[in-house]
């Protein structure tokens, strides 16, 4: 039987991670993947060891690497950390892009983290988004994108009404629903809050 592939060359972090984790939750147990970024490899060999499978890495030409996964039966060293977290946990966005550093590479990094947010094992309860947040909800399609898939795994998704209307953005609402500071400022104090 032939081994799946999994193309991931020239596929930024985290998505190459991202795409072996959905065939391993397909239940896939012997695959390999391509990739041609160092951190890549590295970010592939630590969900192997994560998730129980063992990944020989073979390096071909032009600076591809060839991550073959093989499930080990006997190796569960699966960190049940994240499998032990309740779901109680916030993640909130009071901007529209992540850090102070380039403007484009920011939002691209934000767009990355609500991926990998949506791909947990363990999603969060709520998705706050303020201040500058609110363009997340209103304007950019990736992110509404995501946070709608978010919405339809029961995550609820809230945006400061009070910010909404601060940018004029109140009538372009694509996913969640409106809130105020008391609702928001009470699921922070009340719950394990993430901020990127």
């Amino acid at each position: 039987m032939k081994m799946k592939e999994i193309d991931a060359r020239g596929i930024e972090c985290p998505m190459p991670v991202i795409m072996a984790k959905r065939e391993i939750k397909n239940g896939e147990e012997n695959f390999y993947v391509l990739v041609n970024e160092d951190i890549a490899v590295e970010n592939l060999k630590k969900l192997a060891k994560e998730t129980g499978f063992d990944v020989e890495i073979e390096e071909k030409e032009d600076g591809v690497f060839k991550l073959t996964f093989n499930k080990n039966e006997e190796k569960t060293e699966k960190d049940d950390k994240e499998e032990s977290l309740s779901s109680s946990y916030v993640v909130v966005f009071d901007s529209d892009k992540i850090g102070d550093g380039d403007e484009d590479f920011s939002k691209s990094l934000l767009e990355s983290f609500l991926v990998s947010i949506t791909e947990a094992d363990v999603l969060p309860k709520f998705v706050i988004c303020y201040n500058k947040g609110v363009f997340l909800t209103t304007q950019r399609e990736n992110t509404i994108e995501d946070l709608k898939k978010l919405a339809d795994n029961g995550v609820e998704i809230i945006s400061c009404g009070l910010c909404l209307d601060h940018y004029g953005v109140k009538e372009k609402l694509k996913v969640g629903r409106i809130s105020n500071m008391y609702e928001i400022s009470s699921l922070m104090r009340t719950h394990h809050t993430i901020r990127p």
